[in-house]
Order: structure tokens, then sequence, then C-alpha cells
């Protein structure tokens, strides 16, 4: 008798679990679609930091929103760039610009995003303990954005993005 109430709350135990899971995922992609809609219709002001090596280097000039189908060049005004309408129509979207030494091109990056500032940062030997880069990766090729939207913020690590200047 006591196998089975054993198995009946292993059982009860793994469908809690998986309970608990999907409600993270629900909650994960609800705040996802939420920041989309609060973005809709409203003016975005979006601030990019850039680190290489652990130090600040100039911030860009100008930002290009790059789809398929457009592309379009915001100038940098106090800081800030401001979204246009026509980016925030789109669920995701290409981004572009070149800080000394480096042209970046961050691809495929949800909407919700462009609700807070960024830190992107550039590495010519290793990034840190938290940044995971793929096996064979040169580190010279990628780039490591901190998005400070939400709650935990979110990090990529994204490979290629990053060319060199000459």
């Amino acid at each position: 008798m006591s196998r089975e109430i054993e198995g009946l709350q292993q059982i009860a135990m793994r469908s809690w679990h998986k309970l608990i899971f999907f409600g993270v995922i629900i909650l994960w992609s609800g705040s996802a679609a939420t920041l989309h809609a609060q973005l809709k219709g409203k003016s975005s002001c979006l601030a990019i930091h850039i680190a290489l090596n652990g130090k600040p280097v100039a911030e860009p000039r100008t930002l290009t929103f790059k789809t398929k189908a457009w592309e379009q060049a915001v100038p940098v005004v106090a800081g800030c760039f401001k979204v246009p309408a026509a980016v925030l129509e789109e669920k995701t979207i290409d981004v572009l610009f070149t800080v000394p030494g480096n042209r970046i091109y961050l691809s495929t990056i949800p909407i919700g995003f462009l609700a807070g500032p960024w830190d992107v940062e550039l590495q010519d030997q290793r990034f840190g303990n938290e940044v995971v880069l793929p096996k064979h990766t040169r580190t010279k090729d990628a780039c490591s954005v901190v998005f400070h939207v939400g709650e935990p913020e979110t990090v990529y690590a994204m490979t290629p993005c990053r060319t060199r200047l000459k």
C-alpha cells in the first residue's frame, strides 16, 4: 500500500513541476506580448551603451533598423534614438550601427526589447563567465547584449555580430 502512495506522490510532484514550468512559460510569453502591446502606438526612445574590453566607447551616432522589406536610419538625439512607428509594427527587427573600429549587426531582436536601454559588450580576448558562446566562436566576432526591459534583465550572446573596420 505504501508503494502505491509513494507512486501517486511522485506522479503528483511531476505533474506539479510541469504545471509550474508551463506557468512560467505562459508568464514569460505574456510579458513579451505585453511589452510589444505597450510599445504599439507609443513613441519609444532607445539608449545604447557600448563597452569594448570593459571600457566605455563612444555611442553610435546613427542607428539603422532593418527588415527584409525596408531599412531606416535614425540619428541620436540627446543620447536617445527615436524608434520609428513602422518599426513598432514588426515582430522582430535587425539593428545596425557603427562604433569606433567596429560595425555591429544585431539580428532578429524582438520589438519588446526596444522599450528600455541596452548595454552592448564587445571583447577582444574573452567574455566573463556570465556570457556563454558556442564552441569554436571567435570572441572578436561576438557581442553580449543586456536588454534592460522587465525583470530579470535579458542577456543575449550573438555571433557573428561584430565586424572590425580598418
